[in-house]
């Protein structure tokens, strides 16, 4: 008895009645074809049990089929970028692709040969030896948050308003009740702390506000933190809101105002700039950004395929935008607040 052979690519687009071309396109989520045609492509391959190569296809492309994912050294601590981690191997499964993942060694030491087809560098810092490295070959290149100008241009880049969430957190810290707000910022340089610091120092300058900012390490960050909530409320003139930008500084916040005779929430509001689930179940439940983790690495995972589907020389990069949100929590109701969500 005959084995029936798997089903082609040439067998799908005719039962779509598209030619060969049109169905890859259909297929791979390319541009150049509808949503009509799109659709028939798919239900013909789910009729035939069509199940693409990817090894055959990256052959043809010259092509690994591997993207490296590049991440801060503080990656492992923080349930944001195991999140938007997993958003883009979610994404890259889909697309028959495979990701390296590599936090930043803390010793900078040099890397091994790595051969892949492009790279994602998640909140890049200036200075770092281990980017240069990767940005050295001249691979395809997508930025999770704005890439520092000492090095090359990106092909593409993925980006939040965080300005606008700081400007709103301190916005609502006003009508609660505040008038001296501070932020807790980490040491490190990167595009999304320096846009919430510099839309603090904005906001503060609009209203003759003054800049109440600490500056914390990421190596040591519960014990640097303390010290940090400390300065801020153990000052003459003392802080009466905090954003941490971590979640996990913001519970050392929450901790440490206990000491000074404040209740968070109350006489002091509280609020981080990553939102996370432990947050929403401290007493109180704390005032977040919710970043949309997995959304966020989705979307690089997606510019990403489509610079090395078109990827030309002189071409401009690619920018997406993924919202984010507030949520409002008991920390920042104030004493005559409601706290609520929005």
């Amino acid at each position: 008895m005959p084995v029936k052979r798997p089903a082609t690519l040439q067998d799908v687009a005719d039962l779509a009645g598209v030619s060969r071309g049109a169905a890859s396109f259909a297929l791979t989520d390319r541009t150049g074809v509808s949503a009509a045609t799109r659709e028939r492509v798919r239900a013909a391959a789910a009729e035939l049990g069509y199940r693409p190569n990817p090894t055959a296809r990256n052959l043809r492309a010259a092509r690994t089929g591997i993207i490296v994912v590049y991440l801060p050294s503080i990656a492992t601590t923080l349930g944001y970028y195991t999140e938007a981690a997993f958003g883009m191997v979610d994404e890259a499964l889909e697309a028959g692709l495979l990701v390296t993942l590599l936090p930043r060694p803390a010793s900078g030491r040099p890397l091994p040969r790595i051969d892949a087809d492009g790279v994602i560098a998640i909140d890049p810092v200036a200075g770092d030896p281990v980017l240069e490295q990767l940005l050295a070959p001249g691979l395809p290149v997508v930025s999770g948050e704005a890439m520092p100008a000492e090095y090359r241009a990106v092909d593409g880049e993925v980006r939040s308003d965080h300005a606008a969430a700081a400007r709103a957190l301190l916005d609502h810290f006003a009508e609660h009740g505040a008038r001296a707000p501070a932020i807790i910022v980490p040491e490190m340089f990167s595009g999304w702390s320096d846009e919430i610091s510099q839309a603090y120092r904005d906001w503060c300058a609009e209203r003759g506000v003054r800049e109440r900012i600490e500056t914390v390490s990421v190596e040591g960050l519960t014990d640097s933190t303390i010290a940090a909530t400390r300065k801020l409320l153990g000052d003459a003139d003392p802080a009466d809101a905090i954003i941490s930008l971590t979640e996990g500084s913001v519970l050392n916040v929450i901790t440490s105002a206990t000491e000074y005779g404040r209740t968070v929430g109350a006489d002091l509001l509280v609020a981080a700039a990553v939102d996370s689930p432990a947050l929403r179940y401290t007493e109180p439940s704390v005032t977040a950004i919710d970043l949309h983790p997995r959304a966020f690495g989705r979307e690089c995972m997606r510019v990403m395929r489509e610079v090395l589907d078109s990827r030309s020389p002189g071409e401009r990069p690619r920018r997406r935008d993924v919202p984010i949100d507030v949520v409002f929590r008991d920390s920042t109701r104030g004493r005559g607040g409601s706290g609520a969500r929005a």
